[in-house]
């Protein structure tokens, strides 16, 4: 009897060995395999897209160029899922070792672009068709966007039991198809093309949740990016003034410096900041332009020192950010993306610039709480839609999603943010009335954002009672105004004097003519 017992303990315990792992497995990265970046059509722009996106859904991502790629590197005890980017089809560039370990792979499977092989088209069911120059139409929740035109691309025939994400319609007279965009079935999925914006953003989203980790529909975060302490303060409040009035939450990515903190300048910088914070809208703070560490070596020592104290200057001064505001190659590195991002439990992801400096780059990138997939609200507004994307309200993103607007530097571009954003019908998401928490840990500081209220090392903290701006001492005032009066008179008196000797050389320029000519005429 006690055989019997043991053995039946033995078999449970093997039984909870077995599952043990497989728990442990929903931490394995996914494997982001490209052919090429395609400098020249900017194809890093979909290689950076692609990323933002997969972190978006939680994901960590490992990503490596095609001809880069190593015998054995794909395998399931390794990566849950391995996503194939053709991001130059002319090229036709191939690996045999990636398609070989892919065709042997049983874990999730997305292709994007041309180029399908045989063991995808088996996985999915389906045979490849192709049709070569047509201009598209993509349809998804009732709404139809014209896409750019398509010389020539892959898309699958007889697609039996599959999950479908937008239809994609030739427009050939008489022979018009009709097309399925995104297609899954089961763990194996595939897109024709990658668009970086408009209703395919949508399509993607659904499709890699679905995928990977599902998530509920996500109501997308009004951003206004760019601010910073030499933005023009009086559009930004008259901006975050009308969105409050219109009940409209809202963030703000602004960056901070270590520099000039004690000048009137900076004081009045915090102000604004701070009155964000009172008006529903809650702050992500900026990562370092890179850029401005000319001269001085970017490494992790001196990248945790500036990081640190521009978040005890803005903390110090009333304003507590809730996350990082960071361009995607920094999740790509090993110093900017362990060093400073890993202090935020909440990100935005922008795309990355043209050009960027790279400090440590590194095949992983990181995973975050919630990060969020940024893309412009006007390029949102320009796509060419049946029904704008900025009033389709019935159009959920599945993914957190930021709808970024410019920081105004016109008066011009006030008013038309002002105009884009009353004329919006979107449902915006509200991070007052989420029951998450979002948090800062940095150093021996730890910030906390909850339903509304901010928190530092578990203290409620009253961001009303913070002090307002003084205004500047009126001596000061008429020393600044005599000064201004002296080089305003200065600068007219030199403008007139150039003027004026101008004009002199002018006219003996005319008269030296004059006599040099009347040498020469008889008399």
């Amino acid at each position: 009897m006690k055989r019997y017992l043991l053995l039946i303990c033995l078999s449970i315990l093997s039984i909870l060995s077995i599952h043990i792992p497989v728990q442990a497995d929903d931490n394995r990265p996914v494997l982001l395999v490209y052919d090429s970046e395609n400098v020249y059509y900017n194809g890093s722009k979909k290689i950076d897209s692609v990323q933002r996106m997969l972190t978006a859904d939680g994901l960590k991502i490992k990503t490596v160029m095609l001809e880069n790629y190593r015998s054995g590197e794909l395998s399931d005890n390794k990566y849950r899922g391995v996503v194939t980017l053709i991001n130059w089809q002319e090229a036709d560039l191939s690996n045999d070792s990636f398609t070989h370990d892919r065709a042997k792979f049983s874990g999730t499977k997305l292709h994007i672009g041309p180029n399908l092989q045989d063991d995808e088209l088996e996985g999915l069911h389906a045979k490849k068709g192709m049709i070569i120059k047509q201009q598209l139409t993509l349809s998804d929740d009732g709404i139809t966007e014209q896409i750019p035109y398509t010389n020539r691309m892959e898309y699958l025939v007889d697609v039996a039991g599959s999950d479908k994400y937008g239809v994609l319609n030739t427009q050939n007279v008489g022979n018009q198809k009709t097309l399925p965009y995104g297609v899954k079935v089961d763990s194996n999925a595939f897109l024709p093309f990658w668009n970086t914006s408009g209703l395919a953003v949508n399509c993607e989203e659904k499709l890699i949740a679905d995928l990977f980790n599902t998530k509920t529909d996500s109501r997308p975060l009004l951003v206004i990016n760019n601010v910073t302490p030499t933005s023009n303060l009086e559009y930004l409040d008259k901006l975050v003034d009308d969105l409050y009035r219109n009940n409209i939450p809202f963030a703000v990515s602004a960056t901070n410096v270590e520099g000039n903190t004690n000048q009137f300048a900076y004081k009045k910088y915090m102000y604004s900041l701070r009155m964000i914070e009172l008006k529903n809208g809650i702050i992500f703070m900026r990562v370092p332009y890179l850029y401005s560490y000319t001269g001085k070596e970017i490494n992790a020592q001196n990248l945790k020192a500036t990081m640190s104290e521009r978040l005890q200057l803005m903390v110090r001064s009333g304003v507590y950010p809730t996350g990082l505001s960071t361009p995607n190659h920094w999740n790509q590195d090993a110093v900017l993306g362990k060093v400073g991002l890993k202090s935020a439990s909440n990100v935005l992801l922008l795309p990355d610039p043209k050009t960027y400096p790279k400090v440590k780059q590194t095949d992983y990138s990181q995973e975050f709480d919630k990060a969020y997939y940024v893309m412009s609200l006007k390029d949102l507004d320009k796509a060419k839609t049946t029904v704008s994307l900025t009033k389709a309200n019935n159009l959920n993103y599945t993914l957190p999603t930021a709808l970024n607007i410019k920081m105004p530097r016109t008066l011009s571009e006030l008013r038309k943010v002002e105009k884009s954003v009353s004329r919006s019908e979107l449902n915006w998401e509200n991070p007052a009335a989420e029951d998450n928490s979002r948090e800062m840990n940095f150093a021996k500081m730890k910030l906390e954002y909850h339903a509304g209220t901010y928190f530092v090392n578990g203290n409620e903290q009253n961001i009303s009672d913070t002090a307002p701006v003084q205004k500047k001492h009126k001596h000061k005032e008429y020393q600044e105004t005599g000064l201004n009066l002296i080089l305003s008179y200065q600068g007219k008196f030199l403008t007139v004097f150039i003027l004026v000797t101008l004009i002199g050389f002018v006219l003996l320029i005319y008269k030296g003519r004059k006599v040099y000519w009347d040498k020469f005429k008889r008399k």
